[in-house]
């Protein structure tokens, strides 16, 4: 049973569905640092994260990542090689 809060969630699907729009009038993925990542929950969302950790990144000093979401609550992974985007 969840105990997430309806308002804030529904706020995220808000801000998430305006990014994908914007992202679909520009053809590119919309960039979200990893603090603004939504919820990994809906398989198939595409973003880049501006602060993600590529291989040999120390934490703290991410370049950025193209990441995804597989549809769970692990989260969002690297398409380079799908482990969960770190920063």
């Amino acid at each position: 049973m969840s105990h997430e809060n309806p308002v804030l969630n529904l706020r995220d699907r808000v801000q998430d569905l305006e990014r994908d729009e914007r992202s679909e009038l520009t053809n590119a993925i919309p960039a979200v640092a990893f603090a603004d990542l939504p919820t990994a929950t809906q398989a198939g969302r595409l973003r880049f994260v501006i602060d993600g950790r590529k291989l040999g990144e120390g934490v703290g000093a991410g370049t950025g990542v193209v990441a995804y979401d597989d549809g769970t609550v692990t989260g969002w992974r690297r398409t380079a090689d799908d482990t969960v985007v770190a920063i």
